[in-house]
């Protein structure tokens, strides 16, 4: 874990979220109030404004997973996901609501947790971070590279929807180094796997940012941003190094 930490401080170190984090968003929504639309629009930079927008859905939602309207916005809106409104879904995020109590997650709903993720995360920032593929990409190759599996397991990774990310597939890279091992003794269990994630992140913000108050989002917006360039770069120099030195060759 120290040398995850290190890692993740360097990383923190070289990377200026207010100028690099570009994941904008429309908010000229009629699910926003005017004031909430002005108080949006004085954040100049996306960083800044996405952060505006957890506060003010956090206060707009008070804990509730009910509200049907906005749930949708943050995922097809917001998120850029095709998840459709449909009774299906609606009952979905119920039911994902009731399991965030129980600490564990049905195999339905994890394998849709790239959308669900994003709703919890707006409702109860404190505590839930988005379980979306960039940001499993890069811990799981942090991890791999820092870190023994007796201290951390992986993370099970959701499909891709960037191109550029399939195109090395990290779960194959962490079978291969560890050959000897199952796929349950390496990745958490589908169960648990988002809760783990977000303890882990809301633990190691604190340390990597150095501050008791920061909120877990701040890493995970941290890791969302170096996937495409930073992790997949270091990751292809590898995979590179690697076919070069096979005793193939």
């Amino acid at each position: 874990m120290t040398s995850l930490i290190i890692r993740l401080k360097e990383i923190k170190q070289t990377i200026e979220l207010d100028k690099r984090f570009s994941y904008n968003f429309d908010y000229n929504s009629p699910l926003f109030t005017d004031q909430e639309k002005n108080e949006l629009s004085l954040n100049q930079n996306i960083f800044s404004r996405n952060l505006k927008l957890k506060e003010l859905i956090k206060l707009k939602v008070n804990g509730s997973y009910n509200c049907t309207d906005l749930n949708f916005w943050i995922i097809k809106d917001w998120g850029k996901l095709n998840f459709k409104r449909n009774d299906k879904n609606i009952k979905k995020i119920e039911t994902y609501s009731k399991e965030l109590l129980s600490k564990r997650l049905t195999k339905t709903n994890f394998d849709t947790i790239s959308s669900l993720s994003k709703i919890s995360s707006f409702v109860d920032p404190d505590n839930y971070v988005i379980y979306d593929s960039r940001v499993i990409y890069s811990i799981n190759w942090l991890i791999l590279t820092t870190s023994s599996v007796s201290d951390l397991k992986f993370f099970p990774m959701p499909p891709p929807r960037n191109k550029k990310l399939s195109n090395i597939d990290l779960n194959t890279i962490i079978r291969l180094k560890n050959k000897s091992m199952t796929n349950a003794e390496l990745f958490y269990n589908h169960k648990v796997a988002y809760f783990k994630f977000c303890e882990l992140i809301k633990s190691l913000s604190k340390i990597v940012f150095d501050d008791k108050t920061i909120k877990p989002y701040y890493l995970e917006m941290l890791l969302f941003t170096i996937a495409d360039n930073e992790i997949y770069n270091e990751l292809k120099n590898w995979a590179s190094i690697e076919i070069e030195n096979h005793p193939s060759k």
